[in-house]
């Protein structure tokens, strides 16, 4: 017997899931969820694909914090800080570019960066409340916290994400690391910060921009592959890179 035909496609159901519907289509969505069985189990599979990515790969800032604790001799764990992170939300746990006791002001200066696309990637190490370009090959230090700045042509949607000198993949934007976050190109600078964990050597940093909602499960295992590139050309996205050299911090 021929099982019934979904009527929902993948695409529409992550986007169901990252919140990325209209309330029309949102409704048009539920209406038709309600008459697919099939449909609905597809639903909760992807869901449970979204929880079990956060767990593989949770985000930069959770990875900073967890250290920090662990350094402190506290005694916290991946699924504790990760329920909190996505409680509290972004705008607690990261650190916000445009609130504090002070606004950082960014030296925009001409920046090295390998451009692929029409996406450009300048990364901004913060010190005190000034935002100071790092070029390519800048040697940063662990614990150096980044600001990020992608500059497209259009809005959609972008990531952020690394790959370090021991091939870990992590998503640096946005904070919930499951699906690109909305973007204004006229406001290029994006609004959470990094702080960067111990492991030294090499960090290649990618900015991904489509103008069509994604998700991220596709970019972390293209990008552990050496395929990003391809992957998102064949998806309509445009990728931006650029590197810096992780080294210990010097002593003064």
């Amino acid at each position: 017997m021929t099982p019934e035909p979904r009527l929902v496609p993948d695409i529409l159901l992550e986007r169901y899931l990252t919140d990325s519907l209209d309330r029309a289509e949102r409704a048009r969505l539920e209406t038709s969820l309600a008459d697919s069985p099939r449909d609905q189990a597809r639903l909760e599979e992807l869901r449970a694909d979204s929880a079990a990515f956060l767990i593989l790969h949770p985000p930069a800032s959770l990875v900073a914090r967890f250290k920090k604790e662990q350094r402190r001799g506290r005694r916290w764990h991946w699924h504790v800080l990760l329920v909190q992170g996505l409680s509290v939300g972004a705008a607690i746990v990261l650190l916000l570019v445009l609130q504090g006791e002070a606004v950082l002001r960014f030296f925009r200066t001409d920046t090295d960066v390998t451009v692929k696309g029409a996406v450009v990637l300048v990364m901004y190490r913060r010190e005190g409340d000034i935002g100071t370009p790092v070029p390519a090959s800048g040697r940063l230090a662990p614990n150096d916290i980044l600001h990020f700045e992608v500059k497209a042509q259009s809005r959609g949607f972008v990531a952020v994400l690394s790959r370090d000198a021991q091939g870990t993949v992590s998503v640096y934007y946005p904070f919930d690391g499951v699906a690109g976050a909305p973007y204004d190109a006229s406001q290029p600078l994006l609004p959470d910060a990094v702080e960067l964990d111990d492991t030294l050597g090499q960090e290649d940093v990618y900015a991904v921009h489509s103008p069509q909602p994604f998700h991220l499960m596709w970019a972390v295992e293209s990008l552990k592959q050496g395929r990003l590139f391809e992957e998102a050309a064949s998806r309509g996205a445009s990728v931006g890179h650029t590197f810096f050299v992780k080294e210990p911090r010097a002593r003064k």
